[in-house]
């Protein structure tokens, strides 16, 4: 077999010339930038840039609630409630394991850890004594940005390996 002539193989580039940064590029960008400085702020227990990053109606889901929670005042109280009951929790957001933006939206995956050495609220409102048990689980965020905060944010993980970890489940 040989060769085929000159200019008769078809000719693919290898790379393609670089496309124009859109501001669509630029949004998702910053966002990004904006996601991993909360996720700073989360490790640092820094509730001003936690507060900063979200905006005051934002809709939080988090796993095992039915329903969403409504606005920061609430949303930070759950993250004070979260650092009383894991005070050495850490997101591993440098690098995350998966980390992308597209426009408005987020998306990162990280492993969190932490020790219950605080008591957790219950649902009934009720305090489970702390059980001196870590955790050690894939946490997930998909976030949609509006003018640099958080509008909407859904976190994410493995619920039931996180509550046998933590010695409340079997």
């Amino acid at each position: 077999m040989t060769a085929p002539e000159t200019g008769t193989e078809r000719s693919v580039p290898l790379t393609s010339a670089a496309e124009p940064i859109t501001p669509r590029d630029k949004v998702a960008e910053r966002n990004m930038e904006l996601m991993q400085t909360l996720d700073d702020a989360w490790n640092e227990q820094n509730v001003e840039v936690f507060r900063a990053r979200h905006k005051p109606d934002v809709i939080v889901r988090w796993p095992g609630n039915p329903k969403p929670t409504v606005g920061i005042e609430d949303h930070t109280q759950e993250a004070y409630d979260f650092w009383k009951t894991f005070p050495d929790q850490r997101l591993a957001n440098r690098p995350y394991r998966i980390f992308f933006a597209s426009g408005d939206f987020t998306c990162s995956v990280a492993r969190m850890t932490g020790t219950m050495k605080g008591p957790m609220k219950a649902p009934d409102g009720s305090e489970i004594p702390p059980t001196g048990k870590s955790f050690d689980v894939d946490f997930y965020t998909v976030a949609r940005w509006d003018n640099g905060q958080i509008v909407e944010e859904n976190l994410m993980y493995d619920l039931v390996t996180f509550m046998k970890q933590i010695g409340l489940s079997k």
